[in-house]
Order: C-alpha cells, then structure tokens, then sequence
C-alpha cells in the first residue's frame, strides 16, 4: 500500500514539474504579448490612429528596438499566392506577406519594459496624399526587440476610407465637381 501512495505521488509531482516546465519554456519562447487596435475618429476631431499595446510577459527586463504598423495582406491571398506561384523566390516572401507602408511607433531611442509593464503605442495616420494611403486589406503590428527577435500581432482589417482607392476616388469626384 505505501509503495501505491509513493508511485502516486511521484506521478503527481512529475505532472506538476512538467507543467512548471512547459510553461517556464513558453514564456522562454513568447516574452511579449502584441496586441494591435485601430483608432477612428468619425467626427474628424481627431485624425484616426494605428494602435499597439505591448505587454512584458517574461520576468526579466526587455527593450523595445522598433515597433512598427506594416500593411499586409489576407492569410488567403497569401495562400493563393503560393498556390499560384509555387517556385517563388524565398527573398520575396515578404513582398507577399506585407505592402510597402510602414508606420514606425517608436522613435530611434529604445523602450525599457519590466516585467509585466504593459505599454500603449500609437502612430497618427495622416492621408493627405492618396501616397500615404494603404495598399493593403490589413494591418499588423510588428515588434524588434534588442536581441533581434520579431514579435507580431494579429492582422486587422482596416477601414475602406484608409484605403488608396477610396483616396484616388475621392480625388478623381473632387476635380470633376470642380
């Protein structure tokens, strides 16, 4: 009977280790969290903003390099891309995945993060040019941290009335009414 007990409690306290273990390496492997928003102003009170909260998950301090909004494209224009293009050159894979605008968040100074310290980032969108525009359905945010790694969040759809489309368009209306 106690030699059950023993073997019981030596299971236990296994399953328990390698729970601690297993979440000790995913921390290890996923020290931040990225969440991307999107902030519209429809009263043009405000001009309409790109949203980043990066939260420190590890326990250990992390600095912030670059965090930046990138235009990118559906999961599913990706996949159909290489569906179509199977032999494509592995140089481009970023061409697929993302667009050409980039909305830096940080400045050239980095960001000290302790551990648990969450913290909001935005960029300010300015569409006065159509050039300024997205060419892209979506939006994701990417994080550098000073050991190079790359962290990225969730791709948003973004509204029509930040698309270069709807600019050109807007543009073409305005000098025929004119």
């Amino acid at each position: 009977m106690p030699e059950a007990i023993t073997g019981i409690l030596l299971g236990l306290g296994g399953v328990i280790g390698a729970f601690f273990a297993i979440r000790k390496a995913w921390g290890w492997l996923f020290p931040i969290n990225v969440f991307a928003g999107i902030g519209v102003h429809y009263d043009k009170s405000d001009q309409d903003e790109i949203l980043a909260t990066v939260t420190n998950r590890s326990s250990e301090v992390i600095y912030l390099v670059k965090c930046r909004g990138r235009s990118a494209n559906s999961i599913s224009y990706i996949i159909k891309t290489h569906f179509c293009h199977p032999f494509i050159k592995p140089r481009l894979y970023g061409n697929v995945r993302f667009g050409t605008q980039v909305y830096e968040m940080i400045g050239p100074e980095p960001i000290c993060l302790a551990p648990g310290q969450p913290v909001n980032l935005s960029h300010q969108l300015s569409f006065e040019l159509p050039i300024f525009a997205f060419t892209n359905p979506m939006v994701q945010i990417e994080v550098v941290l000073s050991n190079g790694r790359v962290f990225r969040s969730q791709r948003l759809k973004i509204p029509n009335r930040w698309h270069a489309i709807k600019h050109i368009q807007k543009t073409r209306e305005n000098e025929a009414h004119s």
